[in-house]
């Protein structure tokens, strides 16, 4: 794929937009892909500022984890908490009403008496999506976890709209260790609005699919729908569902549980809630309640056991999936166990190794590193004792370690949701696959016609990642706004939003001297846990279940000072232009420095090229920008990190 920043009409459109700019400027030296943040909202607290608290989930303020826009009002998001609530958040006022409340355990209020919250970091109500035709049928889905054996009844009593009636539970499909005193189920729900304009529900509710699982970690993670696919295509209304393992994988006894097709641990499945207007042949699933497309990958097995709803198997913990629609391509995050995160392209019947690989290494019998064998195949499984076949796995196209020998940087430990950027505010992450690690606080990119490129079979391609630096004013701070960049205190990884959270979460009460939670990445720091998304321009948030807020990414910040002459001119235009396309640094043409020359530095150029303003000469104390309204130019002064 070829980005638009690249093609020669563009270019000369480019160069067209020159002729506009009449001034000239100067600019401080800027290094780094770095970009302005602004708070956007604040969530409900949920949980409480207590330290020591009640329990691990309690000490997070709000637990925020999935946004999405209203595909019916566009002055409306809704924002799950997994605590239980499911809200919607006036883009204007910013006020948060409440949906729906999953979260009737005990003495709460909510819907779903087993909702189990207090511990695992994506236990509650883990996430939502609206149907493609939303605005016609009204229809959502969710996931949520619930504790016990059996399954019980939804309590509507506290929302009257809501008619329970009609609901009933279906069978739970379980992981090889689901029993005992491990009773945890995922639970898929299709929800009806009948007045999808309202702030609450109104409308019915019917089980779709439960999944037992002996633990409370990777559980179902997030569900996504083909954006390309229209009524009669045969993809319309498809649902894929990422569900992790149950931390089958890392337990030596029911370690090949991703590798077996007798179960859904550990997959991306494939499903259609009904049969409406479908284009391809189905089957009714065996709880009768969804059916399966007969194109699935694995319906042509011949054995009774096989889940024919299986689309790609061999996965950890897929917690999130993201769909780029000019590529027509579906992206895994894939949290790893003790060695690498991963960013794989998931493809129809695809297999990518776990629990004997991880990132583009193998995993011996005690999960250590090792190299990759001659003949690089898995062996994957009808059930427990009946081998499959085997097959070469698919590799990650992109990957980052945990601080282990040989894996350079950046270290993390796990990954966080990405999107490939398709917005207009900030041309710099054009064609850049966002995305962040969730408890280090990192924000990173890679290059998608990278990412693309490295889907080829090889194991060593990999797509490069790199790190962005933020720029944020907080709250009431004199110093006004500064720089955050990846820090590293007695050992530990800290990343920009980590250090931004951190200011977040005391400034709203939290009683830890440190973060909630924690990871071995962040030592004793605590957990960021940060989540991205991305509304349907396009345009990115980041939530955070810390300190439950939410915050906007809104412009790159860049300097197209290129000569370092104290003025933005010609001169610097034509270094531009002399080095467009190519992967130059700073002096030379790339003033975001995201390693390319293109478009993006134009328009940083084309801002820039004016007067240099006398008042900016002297910067005041402690201030890290200073925005002149003039023209076309603007300049930094100043510029300092918090601490």
């Amino acid at each position: 794929m070829i980005h638009c920043i690249r093609c020669r009409p563009c270019l000369l459109a480019a160069l067209t937009a020159v002729a506009a700019v009449l001034c000239q400027g100067g600019f401080e030296a800027r290094a780094d892909l770095t970009l302005r943040l602004q708070d956007y909202a604040t969530a409900p607290m949920t949980g409480a500022v207590d330290y020591p608290s009640s329990s691990a989930n309690t000490a997070y303020l709000a637990r925020l984890n999935f946004l999405a826009e209203d595909p019916v009002d566009s002055g409306r998001l809704f924002v799950n908490d997994l605590n239980g609530p499911l809200y919607i958040l006036d883009k204007q006022t910013k006020q948060f009403s409440e949906y729906l409340n999953f979260n009737g355990r005990g003495s709460a209020s909510g819907i779903f008496p087993r909702l189990y919250t207090s511990a695992g970091y994506a236990t509650g109500l883990i996430s939502f999506q609206f149907d493609p035709d939303f605005a016609n049928n009204g229809k959502f889905y969710t996931i949520h976890v619930e504790q016990g054996f059996g399954s019980t009844s939804p309590d509507a009593s506290q929302f009257p709209g809501f008619n329970s009636a009609g609901y009933t539970t279906t069978n739970s499909v379980n992981a090889p260790n689901f029993g005992g005193t491990n009773g945890f189920q995922n639970v898929l729900v299709e929800w009806t609005d009948t007045n999808p304009t309202n702030n609450s529900f109104e409308g019915t509710a019917r089980e779709l699919l439960r999944i037992g699982q002996g633990s409370r970690i990777h559980p179902m993670g997030d569900i996504v729908f083909n954006p390309n696919a229209a009524p009669g295509d045969p993809d319309w209304r498809m649902m894929y569902v990422a569900i992790g393992d149950g931390s089958n994988g890392e337990n030596s006894s029911v370690r090949t549980t991703p590798q077996r097709l007798d179960n859904l641990a550990g997959k991306v499945i494939r499903i259609r809630p009904d049969a409406d207007a479908a284009a391809t042949p189905l089957t009714v699933s065996d709880n009768g309640r969804y059916f399966i497309p007969d194109d699935n990958p694995f319906t042509d097995v011949a054995a009774a056991a096989v889940r024919d709803e299986i689309y790609a198997l061999g996965l950890r913990n897929p917690h999130r999936l993201a769909w780029d629609a000019p590529s027509d391509t579906l992206i895994a995050s894939d949290i790893g166990l003790h060695s690498w995160e991963e960013l794989n392209i998931i493809h129809a019947g695809g297999n990518y190794g776990y629990a004997s690989r991880e990132g583009n290494q193998q995993l011996d019998g005690a999960y250590n590193r090792v190299a990759l064998p001659t003949v690089d195949e898995v062996t994957y499984y009808i059930d427990g004792s009946t081998v499959a076949g085997t097959v070469a796995p698919l590799y990650p196209v992109a990957q980052y370690g945990h601080g282990l020998s040989g894996q350079g940087e950046p270290v993390g430990d796990a990954i966080s949701s990405g999107f490939v950027y398709r917005g207009s505010n900030i041309p710099s992450l054009d064609g850049k696959f966002v995305f962040g690690d969730i408890t280090t606080g990192q924000l990173l990119w890679a290059d998608f016609d990278e990412m693309l490129a490295a889907d080829d079979g090889d194991p060593a391609t990999l797509a490069e990642i790199h790190s962005i630096d933020l720029a944020w004013d907080a709250p009431g701070d004199e110093l006004g706004e500064q720089i955050y960049t990846v820090e590293s205190p007695n050992g530990a990884t800290i990343g920009p939003m980590h250090q931004i959270i951190d200011y977040g979460y005391h400034d709203r009460g939290g009683l830890d001297p440190n973060l909630p939670g924690g990871a071995a990445a962040t030592a004793g720091l605590g957990r960021a846990d940060i989540r991205l998304q991305v509304d349907a321009a396009g345009e990115l948030f980041i939530l955070s279940k810390s300190d439950g807020m939410i915050r906007y990414l809104v412009e790159a910040l860049g300097d197209a000072d290129f000569d370092d002459s104290g003025v933005v001119d010609g001169g610097d235009f034509l270094t531009w232009q002399r080095q467009f396309a190519s992967t130059a640094g700073l002096p030379l043409g790339d003033a975001d420095d995201d390693g390319l020359v293109g478009a993006a530095d134009l328009d940083f150029w084309q801002r820039q090229f004016g007067p240099a303003p006398l008042a900016s000469a002297v910067p005041e104390p402690g201030a890290c920008l200073i925005a002149l309204v003039l023209v076309a130019g603007w300049r930094f002064v100043g510029l300092s990190k918090r601490r």
